[in-house]
């Protein structure tokens, strides 16, 4: 039998044809939303410290060297005097405290917010051991906050009436923090009762994104930075949940882009914003900045992706969507006690399979997760009648599941206005025989090797 080649020239119109290296940021935050978690950990008990005093002599120098400076520089003013006092005290708040003689306690109860995601169809969830760690250092710190309130408060009242005017918001945020610091540096948490649950993001009405609060049960955990901070929950009601895959760290280079899911405070909680916004998970992205070791020698990844606190423990996905690590910890300017951004740091998946192995848990796609991604392919390529028969079918498979009702209607909408694009023809055959395009002569090249379609026409004879 002869072997005919056929060689044909395509030019740049048909460049899209090429495979893409991975997807789009609306595509990752599209198929891994769902498998993202909000981790709520509330603590209740009594907690006690030690009451700190002011050591008079070093706040007296301090403010005479506030003053000097100020006058030297042509620049002192009362407002500017308080401002630069506070800020410099709350910078070095260990140099002007110093522990009383007066032990105190208070009852505690207070909720600590993180981010997680789901690795199987029954419920095995991801997060950082910190977020679900009383004893751990930041944990402690707004233990002291919350419970020693009232203290700190008065504090700030003499502070101002020492200063004749009202505190800034920094510099009333600068105390809070040092005196919760200081607190937190004798206090003592014990017989704490914990409770942990998660909030999923659901469908409910008119397609809106609904809070669904699921309690869960702690399965193991490490120990916070500079431990191996990861830790497993298991959610406590009987689902089929959306999930996501877990990737490897070990392939990613330095410059490679990385997306992160999660739940930072200041925007889940944003006082602008409305409540139903609340369960819906926030999307940033950035680059792998470097490759770094811990003091013990495991491995983390540098990244300017954006996080702050309520991040930690949320995905950490490649340009395939997988999770590569989990949003951990961040920087600090030491002198000025404020977040650095664009410094931050990604326990990888490697460290997450040693739990995961511990646990003796198997990761794997829920099949509503796997019927969703589905739909979700075949919408973005305009196939919107075949979508819609998809995404129906993982409503019926979880009417809850999340966005589904608003891709219903939008696929709906798509088919009404004539946008189907079902494949057909010359490049479906070229699609679904998998026919290499090969790049060269500044054009691309198509070939098509008939001998192979003449085989498959005798067969099918």
């Amino acid at each position: 039998m002869k072997k005919f080649f056929f060689f044909l020239p395509v030019f740049f119109g048909v460049a899209a044809l090429s495979q893409q290296s991975g997807m789009t940021p609306v595509q990752i935050a599209e198929r891994n939303k769902p498998g993202t978690v909000m981790i709520l950990a509330t603590f209740k008990g009594t907690v006690s410290a030690i009451q700190p005093e002011i050591d008079q002599q070093a706040v007296t120098a301090l403010a005479q060297e506030v003053k000097q400076q100020l006058e030297a520089e042509g620049k002192f003013s009362n407002d500017l005097f308080w401002n630069v006092y506070i800020k410099t005290f709350c910078a070095n708040v260990d140099k002007y405290m110093m522990k009383g003689t007066q032990t105190i306690s208070k009852e505690l109860n207070t909720t600590m917010l993180g981010s997680g995601f789901i690795v199987t169809p029954d419920g095995y969830v991801i997060t950082n051991a910190h977020v679900v760690d009383e004893n751990d250092e930041d944990t402690k710190k707004n233990f002291a906050e919350q419970a020693f309130q009232e203290i700190i408060e008065n504090d700030a009242n003499s502070l101002e009436g020492s200063m004749g005017r009202k505190l800034t918001e920094d510099e009333a945020q600068a105390l809070m923090d040092a005196n919760s610091w200081y607190f937190s540096q004798t206090m003592e948490v014990g017989n704490i009762d914990k409770e942990f649950s998660v909030v999923l993001g659901i469908s409910g009405k008119d397609g809106k994104i609904q809070a669904m609060n699921i309690p869960a049960k702690l399965v193991t955990k490490g120990a916070a930075i500079p431990g191996k901070d990861v830790a497993i929950l298991k959610l406590q009601e009987k689902h089929t949940y959306p999930t996501i895959r877990i990737g490897d760290d070990k392939s990613l280079r330095v410059g490679e882009n990385v997306y992160v899911l999660g739940y930072p405070g200041v925007a889940t909680f944003h006082p602008l914003l409305s409540e139903e916004t609340m369960a819906e998970a926030t999307l940033t992205r950035g680059l792998i900045s470097a490759k770094k070791n811990m003091k013990d020698g495991w491995e983390v990844l540098q990244t300017d992706a954006a996080v702050t606190h309520g991040n930690s423990g949320g995905p950490v996905m490649n340009d395939k969507g997988e999770v590569i690590g989990l949003a951990t910890f961040g920087s600090a300017d030491q002198q000025r006690g404020q977040e650095v951004q664009g410094l931050n740091f990604i326990v990888p998946s490697t460290i997450v399979n040693e739990f995961i192995k511990k646990a003796n848990i198997k990761p794997d796609m829920s099949d509503v997760s796997l019927a969703y991604e589905e739909a979700m392919d075949m919408f973005d390529k305009s196939r919107f009648k075949k979508a819609l028969l998809k995404f129906k079918e993982v409503k019926s498979m979880n009417p809850s599941f999340p966005f589904i009702d608003k891709y219903i209607t939008d696929t709906q909408t798509n088919i009404d206005k004539g946008l189907d694009k079902e494949p057909g023809g010359f490049m479906e055959f070229v699609n679904n025989n998998k026919m290499p395009i090969m790049i060269g002569g500044g054009a691309l090249v198509l070939i098509l090797i008939l001998v192979v379609v003449m085989r498959r026409k005798k067969k099918a004879a």
